[in-house]
């Protein structure tokens, strides 16, 4: 066998190459066990968690914290039914029934113009103020009505004119 002689320059450029090899596997091998440990999810695993939803019959009967007002707004056509007076002298004022909350607002203008809309489609509505975190707001009502069924089926009108509500027990 022939002994090739390998020249000093091709030595260099060998041990190059296999320093940049170790350098890439030792490169590996730390992005391997560094970016799993960075990217872990840290956060405990909540167990199982228990929730209650009360039935809407077992629930304590709504009460204003603040007394609703009286409502008056002018009928836009003489075919539409007039708004439910309400008293401001107590929560009690409010008749028994079925009630579609459709909004609750900061600015009375926007409460005002939902009434407006509801009422040129025949809907009796009601304005309540309330308090809340956010200060004093206008709750807008539709209703009262004396089944749970013709609430829905109000909610379904009120729903194709592109309005969401939900309905309440008074």
């Amino acid at each position: 066998m022939a002994r090739q002689t390998v020249s000093e320059e091709e030595i260099l450029l060998r041990k190059r190459a296999r320093r940049r090899l170790v350098g890439a596997i030792a490169l590996v091998i730390v992005s391997a066990i560094v970016l799993p440990m960075v990217f872990d999810d840290r956060t405990p695993p909540v167990g199982n968690v228990e929730i209650r939803i009360q039935d809407e019959k077992a629930a304590p009967p709504f009460v204003a914290a603040v007394p609703p007002v009286a409502v008056s707004m002018p009928s836009p056509a003489p075919t539409v039914v007039s708004p439910v007076a309400v008293s401001q002298s107590s929560p009690a004022a409010i008749p028994h029934g079925y009630y579609l909350k459709v909004g609750v607002f900061s600015n009375e203008a926007n409460a005002k113009d939902l009434r407006a809309k509801l009422s040129s489609e025949d809907f009796k509505t009601l304005v309540e103020p309330m308090k809340s975190e956010k200060g004093l707001q206008t709750k807008v009502m539709v209703g009262p009505f004396a089944s749970r069924d013709e609430a829905d089926k109000a909610l379904r009108k009120i729903g194709r004119m592109g309005i969401l509500g939900i309905v309440e027990s008074r």
